[in-house]
């Protein structure tokens, strides 16, 4: 069942890790190796980098997946119109749900995100106001084993399917 899972979500584990990549480019972050996908339990990609120089590259790399997944699956329900049997459809609909479900940064973004943090707040106590976001990943990591992800894929569902008009 892993490996079907793995399989039909493929396309959402690729974005996320090409909303890391985005953003490391767009912060000026030099980037080291990037997988965007691989049958493996423990890390379906990854984007290895250097370790940003200032505190927002980190904010940013940190939740561009979140950015990057959510926007393009709203896009792609937005483009689910009747009628819904057109095999376009139901490929947007496949999409949308396998971007969704992969929007939520990971437990090794908020630990990324919180070494980063706690390495600078000592030089900058305004970074204190990262802790937050931190805290953010953090809770929605948890209500991911929940099942929080397919709620927050139909949300997005709802949103971009009667809301936006593409």
């Amino acid at each position: 069942m892993f490996y079907l899972y793995s399989l039909l979500t493929a396309p959402g584990v690729a974005v996320h890790e090409l909303g890391h990549l985005f953003f490391c480019l767009l912060a000026g972050v030099k980037i080291y190796k990037v997988k965007l996908f691989q049958f493996d339990k423990k890390t379906a990609g990854f984007v290895t980098h250097e370790e940003p120089r200032y505190f927002f590259q980190a904010i940013l790399i940190s939740f561009g997946p979140l950015l990057l997944n959510t926007l393009l699956t709203l896009f792609l329900f937005a483009k689910v119109t009747p009628p819904y049997a057109e095999w376009h459809r139901l490929v947007y609909v496949w999409l949308g749900i396998a971007i969704g479900l992969h929007a939520i940064p990971s437990t090794g973004d908020a630990k990324s995100l919180l070494q980063t943090t706690n390495g600078r707040v000592l030089h900058n106590p305004l970074i204190l106001i990262g802790y937050p976001f931190i805290l953010l990943l953090y809770i929605l990591n948890l209500l991911k084993r929940i099942h929080f992800d397919f709620v927050y894929v139909a949300i997005l569902f709802w949103l971009g399917r009667f809301y936006l008009k593409i």
